[in-house]
């Protein structure tokens, strides 16, 4: 028996010896990033904005004077309407018609091809800061990276927000916007102001 007693005083020894060997588990290293914040105050995603901006008030400009045409056209119509034989009356106003339907048309296009230019050079913008958020992680040896809206609270020191933005900011000031790729019609509107046929 006394045997057995120094076997299991001696196990349980060896067992808690094991247990003060083994390292205790480490805390989890957190950083915190807002993209949001970065995504608008980077200076190539501002950069893109400015970009498509420029690009949106060139295009409004070419569609107001376009309009304008048009308007003058259906004007010019309906003043004719009654000295105009009905055969030449329709058709004038079905070419009337085509033409506002192909603006519409062309003007859907060129603000889908704009949408998808800016998406596009967001998103370059956005996998860059995902390349820097990643080697600030591990450069402070982070475990875990947590986005800013997760968070009720958070202690200072945490949040590596401005820091990933101003390393944005060095490796990539701008960002060029590509042209806006035109495909995938529209589909038509009804016309406003379209003349009834005689």
């Amino acid at each position: 028996m006394r045997v057995r007693l120094l076997a299991v005083a001696l196990a349980l020894a060896c067992a808690a010896a094991a247990v003060r060997a083994q390292p205790a588990p480490s805390q989890p290293v957190i950083v915190v990033v807002d993209m949001t914040q970065i995504m608008r105050e980077a200076k190539a995603a501002k950069d893109v904005q400015a970009q498509v901006e420029r690009q949106m008030n060139a295009y409004s400009k070419e569609v107001e004077q376009e309009e304008g045409e048009l308007r003058k056209l259906r004007d010019d119509l309906e003043r004719q309407r009654n000295a105009l034989a009905p055969e030449v009356f329709s058709q004038r106003s079905q070419e009337y018609q085509q033409r506002y339907v192909a603006l519409d048309r062309d003007v859907q296009a060129k603000r889908q091809g704009l949408q998808q230019s800016y998406s596009d050079a967001m998103t370059r913008v956005e996998n860059v800061a995902m390349q820097i958020i990643s080697d600030v992680a591990k450069e402070r040896k982070a475990t875990m990276v947590v986005a800013k809206a997760a968070l009720l609270y958070m202690n200072d020191g945490m949040d590596v927000t401005q820091d990933v933005t101003k390393r944005l900011d060095e490796k990539l000031p701008t960002m060029a916007v590509g042209p806006p790729k035109e495909g995938g019609e529209a589909p038509a509107k009804a016309m406003p102001g379209a003349l009834p046929k005689k």
